[in-house]
């Protein structure tokens, strides 16, 4: 019996270690292959030990408001950051309710980075104030390095600094300047980049300014780099300039920004690369539609925000893409037009169907009803609707189990909805839909505080509170301030403008 006893226990493994070494020795192994923000969040959360090397593996982070923290606090958190994004202005300022002068300066963070951040080769400012000096601080410290380096929705530079990125970041790429406030001098920058960089894979600055450059060094771009570019979105140009550039750009998957200007003979030599996937051609028309429609069951990205398709021609579009599964539009394309994408794209999973100034289409509750039928694999929904029901909502949350982005704006187009309330619809739109993130209903206006006490009782720890004016012109009717909160490890900034009024320390609303 001794001997058996010995026998079981000699197959019983010995750690040489004690559990909590293990336990640790494990987790350093594993800990760097947790990718996900939030498994990383929750981890960090664990012990000390754990958010110290949550802090020493953390390869990207991203800061959803600038004034939330600090740089330096940043640094010290995560020394060893790869890739960073910051962001400046709430989402509001798209829609003029942020004054340009806000903040959200980029300077403190380029000085941190250059000084400290030596692992960082992916940068994304968006909604933010840039200088040329910032540019140039960041790409004399740190341009060799650099991969990815993305100016989303910023403003306050000029090409002077875009030519310090093409004269020394020789190995960068991507670069993103969409929709940027750019002031342009020359198109000097992208001659450099043309002549420097031998590894871009996506290059952006569409819905800029940006109209001086050279359609050569577009080419030059695509010849030296066509082994690895596939994404390229300029400014307004013809597509006439452009016939060249296709064709070194063998491996281009995406494409946006060119227009149809002149008589259609002009472009009997066109033709697009043979993997084109996404498109963004903006004004184009139903006579110009013949030189997509070639190509069109391979498009899985469509960007029909500026086209000037009505609906039976968006119908007729979207009945040739079977493959779609992005598409960016304005509410033009109506009820009917959701009908047929809910009928001939199945796989579709993100729709955005922005307002637009058609007198022809509007988007109700009986589109939505039939693009929830038929798209069943639609994770991301925005869309602006002229009236809804509680059927539209209920039948979102039977039919879409992955959504997990949902935004509706109910336009004021109609004198009355035809439901309400809409209780039982948003009840079962959050019970049916359980992978929802992000939830956000609109319907036509913020209401009011009923009470100035309102602010204060809305005040928490490490809350950050401002009562922005609105601006005022002589024509319109004044409209109340806006209220931003956002929490803040970094206290109250010092840098807000004479349109924002800070709420910390707590003042007398009285």
């Amino acid at each position: 019996m001794d001997i058996q006893q010995q026998e079981e226990d000699s197959k019983v493994p010995r750690f040489e270690t004690e559990p909590s070494e293990l336990t640790d020795t494990v987790f350093n192994c594993v800990v760097p292959y947790i990718h996900d923000c939030r498994d990383r969040s929750s981890v960090s959360l664990v012990c000390r030990k754990w958010c110290e090397l949550d802090g020493a593996t953390r390869k990207h982070v991203t800061v959803a408001m600038c004034y939330s923290t600090t740089p330096s606090r940043l640094r010290r958190r995560f020394p060893l950051l790869e890739s960073l994004t910051v962001k400046g202005k709430p989402r509001a300022a798209m829609f003029e309710l942020i004054p340009e002068d806000w903040g959200g300066h980029v300077t403190p963070w380029v000085r941190e980075i250059v000084a400290s951040l030596n692992c960082l080769k992916s940068i994304h400012f968006r909604r933010m104030i840039v200088r040329d000096s910032d540019i140039e601080m960041l790409t004399r410290a740190r341009g060799p390095e650099l991969r990815v380096l993305k100016l989303d929705l910023c403003s306050g530079f000029s090409t002077d600094g875009l030519l310090q990125i093409g004269k020394l970041c020789n190995n960068l790429k991507t670069l993103y300047l969409q929709e940027s406030l750019i002031v342009e001098k020359d198109g000097e920058w992208l001659h450099e980049l043309a002549l420097r960089n031998t590894a871009m894979e996506s290059l952006n600055f569409y819905m800029t300014d940006l109209v001086k450059f050279d359609y050569k060094d577009l080419e030059l771009i695509a010849k030296n780099c066509g082994g690895s570019l596939v994404s390229v979105k300029i400014s307004e140009c013809d597509v006439t300039d452009l016939v060249d550039f296709f064709r070194y750009a063998v491996k281009l998957e995406e494409f946006g920004g060119a227009v149809f200007c002149v008589p259609l003979d002009n472009y009997d030599g066109l033709k697009f690369p043979p993997f084109l996937r996404s498109m963004a051609l903006n004004y184009m028309s139903e006579i110009e539609l013949p030189f997509v429609l070639p190509f069109a069951s391979q498009i899985t990205k469509l960007d029909l925000l500026y086209a000037l398709l009505d609906t039976d021609t968006h119908c007729l579009l979207f009945q040739k893409c079977p493959n779609l599964e992005v598409l960016d539009a304005r509410d033009v394309i109506g009820d009917r037009g959701l009908q047929v994408l809910g009928q001939y794209c199945k796989k579709l999973c993100r729709i955005k169907i922005e307002r637009g100034d058609d007198e022809e289409g509007f988007v109700s509750q009986r589109g939505l009803i039939d693009l929830a039928q038929g798209c069943l694999e639609l994770e991301c929904l925005h869309v602006n609707l002229t009236d809804v029901t509680n059927e539209a909502l209920e039948c979102v949350g039977t039919h879409l189990k992955k959504l997990y982005d949902f935004r509706m704006i109910l336009l004021d187009k109609e004198e009355s909805i035809t439901e309400l309330p809409l209780d039982n619809g948003v009840r079962a739109l959050l019970s049916g839909c359980r992978r929802l993130e992000r939830a956000c209903g609109v319907i036509k206006r913020v209401s009011e505080f009923a009470e100035a006490g309102n602010e204060r009782g809305m005040a928490r720890p490490f809350w950050n509170m401002e009562l922005i004016s609105s601006e005022r012109h002589v024509d319109v009717k004044p409209q109340p301030p806006s209220l931003l909160a956002y929490y803040s490890l970094a206290g109250q900034r010092t840098d807000f403008p004479e349109s924002v009024l800070p709420l910390h320390p707590p003042l007398d609303l009285h």
